[in-house]
C-alpha cells in the first residue's frame, strides 16, 4: 500500500469532516446565498459550480477537491430546493477534469517531465478540454440526466435536512 495514496485520501475525508463539524460549509452555504447565487436557475448553477471545480481541481488534488465542494454544493442544493443531485453530480465528474497544468495530476507531471512542451502548451490544450468537458457534462445532467435521476423532484430524503421545506415546491 502506497502510504501518499492514503494520506492523500485520508486527508481529503478529514478536509471534508471539519469543514462539516465546523460549520464552515454551512457558512460558505451562507455566503454563496447572500451573494443571491440561489436565484440562478439549476443548470446555470451547475454550470458555473462545475466550472469553479474544474478550476480548483487544476492546482489541488481531486479527491481533496471533492471531499470540499460535493458537502458544500449539497447543502447549496438544499437551499436552492432543488435535488441536490444535480449539483454534486457534476462537480464530481468535474474533479475529474485535470488537464490543464503538470501539477493537476500524476500523469500530467509524468508526461511534462518526460515530454519537451511547456506549461502554456499543456494550459492550452487543458482548457480546451476543460471545455469541452464541462460543456458535455452540462448537457448531459440537463437532458438524459434529469429523467434518469429524477432531478426535476425534490426528494424526501433531503427535505428532512431543510429547515423551510414548505418553501420548497414539493
Amino acid at each position: 500500500m502506497c502510504w501518499g495514496v492514503l494520506f492523500l485520501l485520508g486527508g481529503g475525508f478529514a478536509l471534508a469532516k471539519a469543514l462539516q463539524s465546523s460549520g464552515l460549509s454551512s457558512l460558505l452555504v451562507l455566503q454563496l446565498t447572500r451573494m443571491n447565487l440561489t436565484s440562478l436557475p439549476a443548470w446555470l448553477a451547475s454550470l458555473l459550480f462545475s466550472f469553479v471545480t474544474v478550476a480548483i481541481t487544476n492546482i489541488a488534488s481531486n479527491t481533496a477537491t471533492a471531499n470540499v465542494f460535493v458537502p458544500i454544493l449539497a447543502e447549496m442544493a438544499i437551499t436552492m430546493c432543488i435535488n441536490p443531485i444535480f449539483l454534486t453530480l457534476p462537480a464530481g465528474i468535474a474533479c475529474s477534469y485535470a488537464f490543464a497544468l503538470p501539477v493537476s495530476t500524476a500523469p500530467n507531471a509524468i508526461v511534462f517531465g518526460h515530454s519537451t512542451m511547456k506549461t502554456t502548451d499543456m494550459l492550452k490544450a487543458g482548457m480546451v478540454m476543460n471545455l469541452i468537458c464541462v460543456s458535455v457534462l452540462i448537457l448531459a445532467i440537463n437532458t438524459y440526466g434529469v429523467p434518469l435521476f429524477g432531478l426535476n423532484e425534490f426528494p424526501d430524503w433531503a427535505a428532512q435536512a431543510h429547515e423551510n421545506v414548505t418553501f420548497c415546491d414539493l
